[in-house]
């Protein structure tokens, strides 16, 4: 009988373009029985609904295959291939290169529970949690995404950040970033990879929420 759907659930067609990137079985090892499409919209359940794996409906395969396909996919660099792949086929369709060659940088800090991993605190927001530090390209589409404790300043994390970028997009050599980033991650950029890394400054006396020019896009990406 087949079971009700969420909104949350790709398509169909959206599954099979995404299919030939994700992993087959172990070689040698027992045929798959579980059905990667119901583990995939599982998946996209728990990301979408913010529930714990153990909480998934019953309609779903078990919990603990979903959640063990999930680790192994972020693992194995599925998940990366797979974003990669979305940029790409995004930046087509709005008759772009599909590879990037300006992004903006930007990060944002969330609270965690006290069990969990790695986490820091950081003194201008008052947060005990985690730092997101990202980058975008001109669409606002997701280019790398490097995670640390709170306490780690952007202009510390930068270097790192922008080193995994420069790995992954080549063509990449003009980001756009904030006030935090002034300094030493401009001459680093320029010296160590090519780059230029222009700052956005605020208007000076603003008040309120401003659109900042070529800034807004990952703002609107962290929101």
């Amino acid at each position: 009988m087949r079971r009700q759907r969420y909104t949350s659930d790709l398509t169909r067609q959206q599954f099979k373009r995404l299919e030939p990137l994700l992993p087959t079985g172990k070689a040698g090892g027992r045929p798959r029985t579980v059905d990667l499409y119901e583990v995939m919209c599982a998946i996209m359940y728990v990301l979408q609904n913010g529930c714990a794996w153990r909480n998934l409906p019953h309609d779903f395969p078990a919990w603990e295959t979903v959640y063990g396909y999930f680790r192994r996919f972020q693992h194995d660099g599925t998940w990366e291939a797979v974003n990669r792949f979305l940029v790409s086929r995004t930046r087509r369709k709005a008759k772009r290169d599909p590879e990037p060659s300006a992004g903006s940088i930007d990060s944002q800090t969330v609270r965690c529970a006290p069990q969990a991993g790695i986490r820091g605190v950081d003194a201008g927001k008052k947060t005990n949690g985690r730092k997101r530090h990202l980058v975008v390209d001109a669409l606002g589409l997701l280019l790398v995404v490097y995670v640390t404790g709170s306490g780690v300043q952007d202009r510390v994390a930068a270097p790192n950040l922008l080193g995994i970028l420069a790995k992954r997009h080549p063509r990449l050599k003009h980001i756009w970033a904030d006030g935090g980033y002034s300094g030493e991650v401009v001459t680093w950029a320029k010296n160590v990879l090519g780059w230029v890394v222009e700052i956005v400054h605020g208007i000076s006396g603003q008040r309120g929420f401003v659109v900042r020019p070529r800034r807004w896009v990952v703002e609107r990406s962290l929101a």
